[in-house]
């Protein structure tokens, strides 16, 4: 069925479906420490089918399962998002050790780099999730917001498709993040299809980091660079011009300050925006 799809495919998955679709996590092993993930799976999952696989990176304070609960940044609220694709969300460390809250977010839980053990998560999820389901492996993605949108900039970097690691991510979406916070010594060297958005009153992690972080990855996807457009009103995303054929930079700028779920007169856009994007592919 071709070089790009995973061992799930044409096969029953091991991992009972009392397992996902539920809220509940799924214990894994990674970097010789305990750590889980939730998992949600199409209702109308066909295994002869390659699936995109997205990796869903809470903020701080947040966890696992109010990713599910927001239905992972609300890409899967978007009914063609809900059918093909299959999401997860890894729980992340606090004080040197594996978050273990079971409510709806985690004082301090977050994604220090702890010398590479959450991109070490990311590794095992991705191969628990190939080996039980059908995931077309050029559409892998991951997107997260604050700490997690530093999260999805470090999964950018350390596994980009073509690079060291046996995975790697097609597109990312950065919301509201800061490359600082996650990327440890890790230097993006590769092309990766990068989105990103940030409010123009963030007063926790500044507009201008945003805009930082794309403009690395458009210098590294060859496009023209030209500082994006700055809201006054109603968002305004802006596609840097350019840029490598299946490498595009986009950077959408909102008036507002350090949220997920930017509105336009109420109306929620960046989930649709982000779809957009990563469904390109």
């Amino acid at each position: 069925m071709g070089g790009a799809l995973s061992a799930g495919c044409g096969k029953a998955p091991t991992i009972p479906a009392s397992m996902y679709n539920n809220g509940n996590p799924i214990p894994i092993t990674a970097a010789a420490r305990q750590r889980r993930y939730i998992l949600s799976v199409p209702p109308n999952y066909d295994n002869t089918k390659p699936h995109r696989l997205v990796i869903a990176w809470h903020q701080r304070d947040g966890n696992d399962k109010q990713m599910y609960q927001q239905n992972f940044y609300w890409l899967k609220e978007i009914p063609e998002a809900a059918s093909s694709t299959i999401f997860v969300a890894p729980n992340g460390e606090k004080n040197g050790a594996p978050c273990t809250g079971t409510g709806n977010g985690e004082s301090s839980c977050g994604w220090p780099d702890s010398n590479g053990s959450n991109v070490a998560l990311a590794d095992a999820v991705v191969a628990q999730i190939e080996e039980n389901f059908c995931i077309d492996k050029n559409k892998i993605f991951a997107n997260g917001w604050s700490y997690g949108g530093s999260m999805s900039y470090r999964t950018a970097c350390s596994r980009p498709q073509g690079g060291a690691g046996t995975w790697g991510v097609r597109a990312v979406a950065v919301y509201n993040g800061a490359a600082q916070l996650s990327a440890g010594t890790c230097m993006p060297s590769k092309q990766v299809a990068f989105y990103a958005s940030h409010g123009t009153t963030d007063d926790i992690l500044g507009y201008d980091g945003g805009v930082s972080m794309a403009q690395t990855y458009a210098g590294l996807n060859s496009c023209t660079w030209m500082t994006p457009t700055r809201a006054t009103g109603s968002h305004v995303c802006t596609n840097v011009m350019g840029c490598k054929t299946g490498y595009p930079v986009e950077f959408c700028s909102f008036v507002g300050g350090h949220t997920p779920d930017p509105r336009d007169g109420g109306q929620r856009w960046q989930p649709q925006e982000v779809w957009k994007f990563f469904s390109q592919f």
